[in-house]
């Protein structure tokens, strides 16, 4: 009984110390934008990444922060799919991404956007206006969530944001057509 308790003890010892060293030989890293980033493990499962906090290696924060807030996008697009498959590509694999709208202006609607920026408050915006069928960018920009945008709506070609109570929060300019 003994010699039995002392195999089965010797076994999972050595399962552990097989796990850790396989563990570190796992890739424990995320493709993005063509991009390699360190993950600060490996991870089974991809709730498990995506619900962990801290699933990207710190060294590796403002990179990724930097690679979201400044990834390109093209200024206009054939449907609002199209424009919203766009906006995909720009979100972080495990983090968050939405939409607002359509905000209707006469045959003219807005299209609202957003993708979170990960390990930080803030959040990319991307305004896009459907005009026949073709969805132009007209705003992008990156800032604080403090009291989340939820409509958008065009007064005297500005943007103005407005909160889920209709409260305007900011205002600001489109971009210019070139």
């Amino acid at each position: 009984m003994f010699k039995r308790l002392v195999l089965v003890i010797g076994a999972c010892v050595l399962l552990a110390a097989a796990w850790a060293v396989v563990r570190r030989m796992l890739p424990s890293s995320i493709e993005y934008r063509g991009q390699k980033i360190k993950l600060t493990r490996f991870y089974l499962d991809y709730d498990d990444y995506k619900n962990d906090p801290n699933n990207i290696d710190p060294s590796e924060t403002e990179r990724v922060q930097r690679l979201v807030s400044e990834a390109p996008i093209a200024r206009s697009f054939a449907s609002r799919k199209d424009a919203a498959n766009a906006v995909f590509k720009v979100k972080f694999p495990g983090y968050g991404s939405g939409s607002f709208g359509p905000m209707r202006q006469g045959d003219k609607s807005l299209n609202g956007f957003v993708v979170e920026i990960p390990r930080t408050n803030r959040s990319r915006y991307f305004i896009f206006r459907n005009d026949h069928g073709g969805y132009t960018l007209i705003d992008n920009f990156v800032m604080a969530d403090p009291w989340g945008i939820y409509t958008v709506r065009e007064e005297n070609g500005k943007l103005v944001y407005c909160t889920a109570s209709g409260e305007p929060k900011l205002v600001r300019p489109m971009i210019k057509e070139n």
